[in-house]
């Protein structure tokens, strides 16, 4: 039941709940809002490509009397196209519901919902006029990444190779139409908004300073319309906590206090670099034997190959699945945390989320300056 007295603001993802920073990056400032201001509701619009079981539903969402779950459908991805369901229905959800003013996550959440402000604003040009009480709700939209670059980043191969290799010319095509359309839409949703265009007056809001150039260059937003994100940066954990933490985790997980502990948080993904973590700290424990690594992940089985490849002993490493409560408590363990991306416009935009959780408990962070905040050049 909304209580029309509240401020009302409706959040669409459309890279679903469970998606790997949808707590830390989503639901925790939210929750956070709703603790902070008691006159909040907050509407959180969900597409998902399969509906969630009411377990996952449970287990990924408190339950709050003034956070409101509204799950829609998501289309194949197909261009533009995919994304007018997903139009017609947020539409259909703000006429009839109260709101204030939308958060939309990425370039797909933000197309979706300026579409469907600009359809109610063509039935309804009153809102626009500010003829009545009611006005077309204000909106923001989270730039997160690079949707078009991200997608070339995972179909490298795919769109890069001689058509006579095993994909055929056909669907190196289509690859390379999928990649325009997400350029399309990034072009479209944060270009600098026209005063004929409704709505016209937007936020963007971009984790980075490299992203926020990008935004500019690329796609020519509008500099003033342009915030830097920081609401959903962890807050530092008090060093008498964090000095705690780490005596306790060090002895439980057997690892000597004396150690200098090297930490890698995160799955054995290529775009990870989990290869060169493990070259880089052999070479570090072979000049200081005093060197301990710390491995915080579920792929167990691919650490312990490689870390037998490169000939370490098992009492310079610790392999361990830190559940996301504890996670910073375990990293609290350690002294440095690795962060090793591939040179690439995806990365130097970037604010990696493992970052921010080394930086939470004080870790020195070791890069290969592929990472713009990490090299200097801003946040």
């Amino acid at each position: 039941m909304y209580n029309p007295a509240h401020k009302q603001l409706m959040v669409v993802v459309y890279d679903g709940i469970c998606n790997s920073v949808f707590q830390s990056q989503v639901l925790a400032p939210l929750l956070a809002s709703l603790q902070t201001s008691i006159n909040l509701e907050i509407t959180l619009v969900s597409f998902e490509r399969h509906n969630p079981s009411p377990e996952t539903l449970l287990k990924a969402i408190p339950a709050h009397d003034r956070l409101h779950l509204m799950i829609f459908h998501k289309q194949v991805f197909f261009g533009s196209w995919s994304l007018y369901p997903g139009d017609w229905q947020l539409k259909r959800l703000l006429q009839q519901l109260p709101c204030h003013h939308i958060i939309a996550r990425g370039p797909l959440a933000g197309w979706i919902a300026l579409k469907a402000l600009g359809a109610i604003a063509k039935q309804h040009p009153e809102l626009v006029r500010g003829t009545t009480p009611d006005t077309l709700p204000t909106i923001t939209i989270q730039a997160r990444g690079l949707c078009a670059e991200e997608y070339r980043y995972a179909h490298h191969q795919q769109l890069n190779q001689p058509s006579y290799n095993p994909i055929s010319w056909f669907k190196k095509q289509f690859y390379r139409w999928i990649y325009n359309q997400f350029n399309r839409i990034e072009c479209e949703t944060y270009r600098a908004r026209g005063t004929s265009d409704i709505p016209h007056d937007i936020t963007l809001e971009a984790v980075s300073a490299a992203l926020k150039g990008y935004l500019i260059t690329t796609f020519h937003a509008n500099p003033d319309s342009i915030v830097l994100a920081t609401k959903d940066i962890p807050k530092a954990v008090d060093p008498t906590l964090t000095a705690q933490w780490r005596q306790q985790m060090r002895m439980q997980l057997g690892i000597p206090t004396t150690a200098y502990v090297y930490c890698y948080s995160g799955s054995y993904k290529p775009w990870q670099c989990a290869n060169q973590t493990i070259a880089d700290f052999a070479a570090r424990h072979a000049a200081n034997p005093n060197a301990f690594l710390l491995i915080l992940t579920q792929d167990r089985t691919y650490f312990e190959r490689v870390l037998h490849a490169h000939n370490l002993p098992k009492t310079s490493y610790a392999l361990a699945h830190a559940p996301a409560n504890d996670l910073l408590r375990y990293l609290a363990a350690a002294d440095a945390g690795y962060l090793f991306r591939e040179a690439d416009v995806i990365n130097w935009v970037s604010r990696p989320t493992k970052m921010l959780e080394y930086q939470a408990v004080g870790l020195n962070i070791i890069h290969n300056n592929t990472v713009a905040w990490l090299a200097g050049e801003g946040a």
